[in-house]
């Protein structure tokens, strides 16, 4: 279990290895293999799982219990396999939030704090030696600019030491999100990066301001992360930066895929095991979007996680990618559970859930005067729009059509019409995350 991440040379090997040739077989055997090691280290090093699997047979991988990150955070202490100290942890992540020292470490350990897209705040444990695995896979997937060094620019609103890097000529520069828009602009005209990586709405704001020819790049590829990559805001970042966007698709519980050359969001088979259930908690079938959708990291073991319930709702596609690689690709990230939008069923009166997609299609499609959205449902009855217009569109038109189309939306799924409310103004990020969540449901949810 040790040799292949003691040794950062050998993963990169390995990762490259496993991507291009390992069959269907090769990947149900390892996933099969790992997860029953991680079980086992967890029961030996952590007391919450001795706890937590003490009437199952670890041996039977597919019945242990669930975990969240709830019950991670409550029981951190005993959860990490370090002897490390829940209140110490947060106490030192917070002193780094205010510090903005992220290079700093706890007893030589990365330690952060997630916010999550809801602002629900968790703290990640990251050892040297799974920062440097981790590392490895990176540069053995990685789509780079062909003949050229790396000179990336990563934006977000925190860094880590694991993206601390600068090796044979690569580097990759951390540039801090929360600065003023025009900092940001000098920093990236000062850098003239060949790689841009950042939330697509920090993207797409770049895009309008290239556009518009108040920031001179020209990379030549873009990575988004963070948030979910809507398929209208792809299409416009290519057209204006008039280069691939690639996806990075990771949480704080793993790093979970990353797209190939043929522009496919694959799996990391070989990092973590996906589980897609379905509403009877049976395995979903390709190409129907996961009721649920549970996460084992396949190395980690500083902060073990096992059947760790995530709150994506996910699609696996039906073909298989033309690059030949039998890793998984995932056809669509619908977004967070949590925030599908809820109706009530005409007839039944129970609640119906209703897609990311459907509204966020809806919106974009009323007009191509429409810049930027956010939609926000505050009961089962009652949603917000907030619509960026372009300069010197109809406002009333606009307003009219995104009010009888999303009604419309709602009736085809056999639901009471909700009362739409428009509002011609900025998005809010997110309190806690600082992150842009363009469909966001309140329901049930105190409001942030």
């Amino acid at each position: 279990m040790e040799f292949e991440t003691r040794f950062p040379l050998i993963f990169y090997i390995l990762s490259k290895y496993r991507f291009r040739f390992w069959s269907e077989k090769n990947i149900k055997k390892y996933q099969e293999k790992k997860t029953k090691e991680m079980a086992r280290y967890a029961v030996e090093h952590s007391k919450f799982f001795k706890e937590h699997y003490h009437k199952y047979d670890i041996n039977k991988y597919s019945s242990l219990p669930l975990v969240n990150k709830k019950i991670m955070m409550d029981n951190l202490t005993e959860y990490n396999t370090l002897g490390l100290n829940k209140g110490d942890l947060i106490h030192f992540a917070l002193n780094v939030e205010k510090t903005r020292d992220f290079l700093a470490r706890f007893n030589g350990i990365n330690i952060g704090m997630s916010s999550g897209t809801s602002g629900n705040k968790g703290i990640v444990i990251t050892t040297k030696k799974e920062e440097n695995y981790i590392k490895a896979m990176y540069a053995s997937r990685l789509v780079l600019p062909k003949g050229e060094k790396l000179n990336g620019a990563f934006i977000l609103r925190v860094s880590t030491p694991a993206f601390n890097y600068h090796q044979s000529g690569n580097k990759l520069t951390y540039i801090n999100q929360l600065q003023p828009l025009e900092k940001i602009i000098e920093q990236l005209e000062k850098l003239n990066p060949n790689v841009v990586s950042a939330p697509p709405s920090l993207l797409k704001i770049l895009a309008t301001e290239l556009l518009k020819r108040r920031l001179k790049i020209s990379p030549k590829l873009l990575y988004s992360y963070a948030e979910v990559l809507y398929p209208e805001v792809k299409e416009y970042l290519e057209k204006n930066f008039k280069c691939k966007v690639h996806e990075v698709y990771q949480g704080s519980e793993g790093y979970y895929a990353l797209t190939c050359r043929h522009g496919n969001l694959h799996i990391n088979e070989d990092m973590v095991f996906f589980e897609l259930l379905d509403d009877r908690g049976l395995p979903t079938k390709d190409g129907e979007p996961c009721h649920k959708l549970l996460v084992t990291d396949l190395h980690k073991k500083s902060q073990p996680i096992i059947r760790y319930e995530l709150n994506d709702i996910i699609t696996i596609s039906k073909k298989r990618c033309s690059c030949g690689s039998n890793f998984r690709v995932i056809k669509q990230i619908q977004g967070r559970a949590d925030d599908m939008f809820w109706g009530v069923k005409t007839d039944t009166k129970e609640p119906q859930f209703i897609f990311q997609d459907y509204i966020s299609r809806t919106i974009i499609s009323t007009s191509e005067d429409i810049e930027e959205y956010q939609a926000t449902q505050d009961s089962y009855t009652e949603i917000r729009l907030r619509i960026q217009l372009k300069k010197g569109s109809n406002k009333e038109k606009i307003k009219e059509q995104l009010i009888q189309k999303l009604k419309k939306v709602f009736s085809k799924h056999h639901c009471v019409e909700p009362e739409v409310e428009v509002i011609f103004c900025k998005s809010l990020l997110n309190k806690g995350s600082n992150k842009l969540i363009r469909i966001k449901c309140n329901i049930g949810k105190k409001n942030e």
